[in-house]
C-alpha cells in the first residue's frame, strides 16, 4: 500500500517506508518551529501520519483540507512556517 499526500494539484504518493522516513524528518524540522497555536495544530496532523498508530498505508492528507487560518495574514504565517519547515527538513 501506499500513502497519498496532496497539496494543490500535487500529489506525493509515497511507500510506507518512505512515508515513514519522509514523517520523522518533517516532524523534527516542525518540532523546532513551534510557537503558535497554529503550528503546534500542524505538528499534530504530522504525528497522526504515523503508521505505527495508525496502520501502514492509511495515512496521508490533502494541505487543502488543513484549517490555515480565518485572514490572509493568518493563512500567509501559516504558509510560511510549513515553507521554514520543509527548508530546515534535511532530505
Amino acid at each position: 500500500m501506499s500513502n497519498i499526500f496532496s497539496g494543490g494539484s500535487h500529489d506525493l504518493d509515497l511507500s510506507n517506508g518512505a512515508t515513514a522516513v519522509f514523517i520523522d524528518v518533517l516532524m523534527l524540522a516542525v518540532s523546532g518551529l513551534t510557537s503558535e497555536d497554529w503550528d503546534f495544530r500542524f505538528a499534530a496532523l504530522l504525528t497522526l501520519q504515523d503508521q505505527n498508530v495508525m496502520g501502514r498505508g492509511a495515512v496521508g492528507f490533502d494541505l487543502a483540507e488543513f484549517d490555515w487560518g480565518a485572514t490572509e495574514r493568518e493563512r500567509a504565517r501559516a504558509k510560511d512556517f510549513v515553507l521554514r519547515a520543509t527548508a530546515l527538513a534535511p532530505y
